[in-house]
């Protein structure tokens, strides 16, 4: 039986209505925007990825079903502890991130 996974896409801006940011369990997984007459997807967490985690699509929709796609087949092939470490990596980007523009 093939597992489903819940994504949820939103704009990365408000003011820009062709670049959005996908989510997958509230991380951030990547991202989906217009390039020319075609949408870019590609996956984006910290850690190793694979060739096919990114590409090109038709259309907004088409993009988020193929990025959604290449997660379902990364989560499939990735230990449940080597995601934690993507996420807790994530997590101390965002620390640092948060502490620098503190700073500014």
């Amino acid at each position: 039986m093939k597992q489903s996974i819940s994504l949820n896409a939103k704009l990365r801006w408000p003011d820009v209505k062709d670049h959005y940011v996908v989510l997958y369990e509230g991380h951030v997984i990547g991202n989906v925007h217009r390039s020319g007459d075609s949408w870019s997807w590609s996956i984006s967490v910290p850690m190793g990825l694979p060739d096919w985690s990114v590409g090109n699509a038709a259309s907004l929709h088409d993009g988020i079903k193929a990025l959604g796609n290449a997660w379902a087949a990364i989560l499939k092939s990735t230990s449940a502890e080597r995601l934690q470490r993507a996420w807790d990596l994530e997590r101390a980007a965002e620390t640092r991130n948060t502490g620098f523009e503190s700073n500014i």
